[in-house]
């Protein structure tokens, strides 16, 4: 069966190749449709071309009854219109995900205006955002947000403004670092919600990452894939105890977060997504249930110096809120999101995701 070389497989975000590894040991290997989309847009659809190559070529899509349908190259498209749809068995195509949404991200956005960017750009915008938070691990975690044949040089440029961690195993070994870093992504958690159910799924992901995955990793638990930031913050806490050095928050912009605030006029502060209330509600339930020594990791829309003043304005009054943030957005782009939407024939999905058919999308695979 096609295999994905060495090569691309470094330029792939380490939480997916560690979710293989996970996959395979706990012996769950679920039929998904995998939805991508746009928040950017209406524009131009671009790249499926190479990405149809990319899955013929090394995933076992095909080969195992799977389908890619999509747009045709050139298509216009709305946003949050499902531009792709890709079915079949999740260990035939997970490790595949940064490099088609990277792939999809560096097309559309050049079809449709934006710059190529460049590593000069990356590496200021990395120094402002390290000005801001001088104390905190920052994580470049932009991989799915540009074509990987700029990884390297992009995580040069981003460690070079101050960054101390990457995703990938390239991005990372290219700036000097031993390695790519990250956890656990919602398609994990998608793919065990699939075998225990939604209230069971963080905790269960959590504890499988704990039985196979070295134990010089942190153990960072990903919490907001069904909103329930807190009680499943709570709830892993409990199961992993002193093993769980952090949970992390990427609660969709859909969304208000378990324990957050409905927008009042303060950006980031309230609102949708990952904010300043939504962060202190999980702190302070953490703190009360005696699980202080469990830390906070934070993603989605920090590369918005105006998002970090927010919650480093907050820790004046509130104290500590987070250790560490997870970085896409040193550049601009038209960045493709991809999201589990259906598990072995039945609607499962992150809350605020669910599956929407387009009858637009045609069969490439």
């Amino acid at each position: 069966m096609p295999t994905l070389p060495d090569a691309l497989r470094s330029h792939v975000d380490k939480y997916f190749l560690r979710s293989r590894r996970i996959l395979d040991a706990e012996g769950i290997d679920p039929v998904v449709t995998m939805q991508v989309f746009f928040r950017d847009g209406p524009g131009v659809f671009a790249g499926i071309d190479e990405v149809v190559a990319l899955l013929r070529e090394t995933s076992e899509l095909a080969e195992t009854g799977g389908a890619l349908f999509a747009l045709p190259e050139g298509a216009a498209y709305a946003p949050l219109e499902p531009v792709m749809h890709i079915e079949g068995r999740l260990t035939g195509f997970i490790e595949h995900e940064t490099l088609y949404l990277g792939m999809l991200s560096a097309a559309t956005s050049l079809a449709n205006g934006l710059p190529e960017p460049t590593p000069g750009e990356v590496e200021a915008r990395a120094a402002a955002i390290r000005a801001l938070v001088p104390d905190r691990q920052l994580m470049y975690f932009g991989a799915r947000h540009w074509h990987p044949r700029c990884e390297e040089d992009f995580c040069r440029a981003a460690v070079a403004g101050g960054f101390d961690a990457c995703a990938t195993d390239a991005g990372a070994r290219a700036a000097g670092l031993a390695g790519g870093v990250g956890t656990i992504p919602h398609a994990l958690v998608l793919a065990m919600a699939g075998k225990y159910g939604r209230e069971q799924a963080t905790r269960e992901a959590a504890l499988a990452f704990d039985r196979h995955i070295e134990a010089a990793c942190p153990r960072v638990a990903l919490v907001d894939t069904f909103n329930r930031e807190i009680d499943d913050a709570l709830d892993t806490a409990r199961a992993l105890g002193e093993r769980l050095a952090a949970v992390r928050l990427d609660t969709a912009g859909e969304l208000v977060g378990q324990g957050g605030a409905t927008f009042d006029g303060r950006p980031h502060v309230t609102g949708p997504g990952v904010t300043v209330a939504g962060t202190l509600a999980v702190r302070r339930a953490l703190d009360a249930a005696g699980f202080g020594h469990v830390g906070i990791v934070l993603s989605s829309g920090f590369g918005n110096p105006e998002k970090i003043r927010a919650f480093v304005e907050a820790e004046k009054e509130h104290g500590r809120l987070f250790l560490s943030l997870g970085i896409g957005g040193l550049f601009r782009s038209y960045a493709a999101t991809a999201d589990i939407v259906r598990v072995d024939g039945a609607d499962l999905a992150k809350t605020g995701r669910a599956y929407r058919p387009n009858p637009r999308l045609i069969r490439f695979i």
